[in-house]
């Protein structure tokens, strides 16, 4: 599905941000890249979305170039939630349908019209459809931002911490949608998350980075605290208390 290989970056020839980048994620499975400030989450992703080009290696999905593809057929392959959503001056309805512009030229049809209403249906967001997003709460965004990103009908879905703007109620049912989205719809999830405990309980395969490298990947397998050590360069006790796992960092 996804295939990264070698992937190197840098803003110059003496400032390496990526080095030598190899990961890969398979349909339904969500994978979750985890490193300290600076580790080179953000800009994986920005490489994985088109918006920086690789100075070496290799970006596939179902093995298909995504580095020197269109980038209207990009957006058919790769879709994106940010951190902070932003959603335009328009109604539910007018917000997800625009993520069908990859697919049309001059008007959606209506089969465009009926993949976003049937998302709207499945998302519970027939109250809102005529509702401007603008007026939404934080929590209503995120859900009509992963709403427009499905209308895209993409292979992999794009997160860069999707729940550091929530409260605790609002990220669980967040990580629920997300779990059912890539396991029902069959579709690859990758995320950049800060907070360990929601990796942990979120993710498929680990994706540790630290000063540009992956130090270790794998799944629940990798999550340790030699490797989480690795990335944070910090100690932490793991735990398992009645089928919970807790990570606490112990102070410097």
């Amino acid at each position: 599905m996804l295939s990264i290989k070698n992937l190197h970056f840098g803003y110059s020839k003496t400032n390496e941000i990526l080095k030598g980048i190899d990961l890969s994620l398979n349909s339904s499975e969500i994978g979750v890249i985890l490193g300290a400030n600076g580790a080179g989450k953000s800009t994986l992703l920005k490489n994985i979305l088109g918006l920086l080009k690789p100075s070496l290696g290799e970006i596939t999905i179902d093995n298909e170039d995504m580095i020197n593809i269109k980038p209207k057929l990009r957006a058919q392959k790769i879709a994106y939630v940010s951190q902070n959503v932003e959603l335009p001056n328009l109604s539910v309805y007018e917000t997800i349908l625009m993520a069908r512009l990859p697919y049309y030229a001059l008007a959606p049809s209506k089969e465009d019209k009926d993949i976003v209403l049937d998302i709207i249906r499945e998302f519970d967001l027939e109250q809102f459809m005529n509702k401007m997003s603008t007026e939404l709460s934080g929590g209503e965004k995120q859900i009509v931002a992963i709403a427009r990103a499905l209308s895209q009908q993409p292979d992999l879905l794009v997160f860069d911490e999707p729940t550091s703007n929530l409260d605790i109620s609002r990220s669980l049912l967040l990580e629920e949608k997300i779990k059912k989205v890539a396991k029902e719809k069959n579709i690859a999830v990758i995320m950049a998350v800060h907070d360990l405990d929601i990796a942990y309980d979120i993710a498929d395969k680990f994706y540790f980075m630290n000063k540009g490298e992956i130090v270790a990947s794998g799944g629940k397998e990798v999550f340790t605290e030699e490797n989480i050590y690795k990335t944070f360069e910090q100690k932490c006790t793991i735990k398992n208390i009645d089928g919970t796992t807790y990570i606490k960092f112990e102070r410097k």
